[in-house]
């Protein structure tokens, strides 16, 4: 064997580029639109897993994985919905049930009211036996305002819907606030 030293190559790091961000965040857009309609995937979690998407999304394009081949190939939604369940786990879970301001789905009781409607209000207590006992308020937008429709509704009669207030066309309105 020769005295040859191998010496470790120096690479000088490349911030992702333009093109890069913008491929992930369509094919990240395109893996929350493959959820189920009722994940009720948070706002926090989808924040939190954004970044990590995007590490393994520019690694796969610098090294050749995220080409052509499977621009048609879709994840099945379970892969996408497990890794975000994982996070929101180790992140100390989901609150439960929808945030304020995010618009939702009402499936309860009030049969004629069953619709979409925006989270006003959440209140919490104790129920007589020392369990957390949630309840919303909802709202619809209407001519500028918002205006309450249901009080009292319970986290079982609503599926959180990916869609907050400020997201909306009409997000301006709480620069007015």
């Amino acid at each position: 064997m020769s005295g040859t030293r191998l010496s470790p190559v120096r690479r000088i790091a490349v911030p992702a580029s333009e093109a890069e961000r913008e491929q992930m965040a369509a094919a990240f857009r395109v893996a929350l639109e493959g959820l189920y309609p009722g994940a009720g995937v948070s706002r926090v979690v989808r924040d939190l897993a954004r970044p990590v998407f995007e590490v393994g999304w520019i690694c796969g394009v610098r090294t050749g994985h995220t080409g052509p081949a499977l621009a048609d190939v879709p994840l099945p939604p379970y892969v996408l919905g497990t890794a975000l369940s994982s996070l929101a786990s180790a992140v100390g879970g989901e609150a439960p049930g929808p945030e304020l301001l995010q618009l939702v789905s009402y499936h309860g009781s009030v049969e004629g009211a069953h619709g979409r409607y925006w989270v006003t209000r959440i209140h919490r207590e104790a129920d007589a036996h020392g369990q957390e006992l949630v309840t919303y308020r909802l709202s619809t937008y209407t001519q500028g305002r918002l205006r309450d429709a249901l009080h009292g509704v319970h986290a079982e009669s609503v599926t959180a819907l990916p869609q907050h207030f400020q997201d909306a066309a009409d997000g301006p309105f709480l620069a007015r606030l």
